[in-house]
């Protein structure tokens, strides 16, 4: 390895996935694999090279300097907030994470999961996604700094349809493998992956991983709440130009209605209206 690797992800954008991938790679090239959470009160001792280190959440709290070293090269990988959404909302109703568990405070000691499942219908589910725990991924997202010449931006999405691994290639080459270690990469990679030798069934933290599902599930209700809460995100993130995606979503109301009681402005004035970003 010509530098020390950092994984840095979000919930629901790939983390199951690439914790896999790299930890299989790092046990196959006898360096050491650090989990940046669970191994924090231990970091300053770890950080000796070689080293392939994981941030699950890309919040490098206390080692930011980490991601400024000549010696570390960064992956960074996001995916659409509309599927982040979704994703998170299904797993989080199922999944036995201890934290769904815990009582929440200000909601009567419910857990997460418990006042999830209780709401009465998925548009509400994933609006309380929305102003929780998803809320935080896509702010998380939209705060990370993405000038650092170090660092390789890759999308959950082009990583999902990379059977014949032309982008991983890229970003194997980026992290500085050589030729032998980017083979092992790429076995590591195929293996790994829902399109190669890993199956989502039995996989618990794997309900689709298909792309684009904010097609199937988003209502136009559902969207103007998306865009009310992260107004101007898809833009900044690189996944829309503009909000005429709504336009795209079944019965797309016309320019002018009344939903619930409140008029939707049209597109145009909303673009005009969303333009902190």
């Amino acid at each position: 390895m010509r530098y020390n690797v950092v994984i840095a992800t979000h919930h629901k954008t790939g983390t199951v996935w690439m914790d896999g991938v790299f930890k299989a790679i790092a046990t196959e090239l006898g360096v050491a694999y650090i989990d940046f959470k669970a191994q924090y009160e231990q970091l300053s001792e770890a950080l000796k090279l070689p080293f392939i280190l994981i941030n699950t959440d890309s919040d490098f709290r206390g080692y930011e300097s980490l991601l400024e070293r000549e010696d570390v090269r960064i992956l960074h990988l996001i995916r659409d907030p509309r599927d982040v959404v979704i994703s998170a909302m299904h797993y989080h109703k199922k999944s036995n994470e201890s934290w769904l568990h815990e009582p929440v405070p200000g909601y009567d000691d419910v857990t997460y999961q418990r006042r999830l499942k209780d709401l009465p219908n998925k548009h509400q589910q994933y609006i309380y996604e929305m102003e929780h725990s998803s809320g935080g991924t896509v702010l998380d997202m939209l705060r990370w700094r993405y000038d650092r010449p170090n660092c390789f931006e890759a999308r959950y999405e082009e990583l999902r349809q990379d059977a014949e691994l032309h982008y991983w290639r890229r970003i194997t080459v980026f992290l500085g493998f050589d030729a032998a270690e980017q083979e092992i990469c790429n076995a590591r990679f195929w293996r790994n992956s829902l399109f190669g030798g890993l199956s989502r069934f039995g996989n618990k933290h794997v309900r689709s991983g298909d792309i684009g599902q904010w097609k199937r599930e988003f209502t136009v209700p559902l969207a103007y709440a998306f865009l009310g809460r992260f107004p101007g995100g898809l833009q900044t993130l690189g996944y829309e130009t503009d909000h005429n995606w709504i336009l795209e979503l079944q019965h797309a109301p016309p320019r002018r209605r009344r939903l619930a009681g409140v008029a939707l402005r049209p597109l145009r004035e909303l673009s005009r209206t969303f333009s902190i970003f």
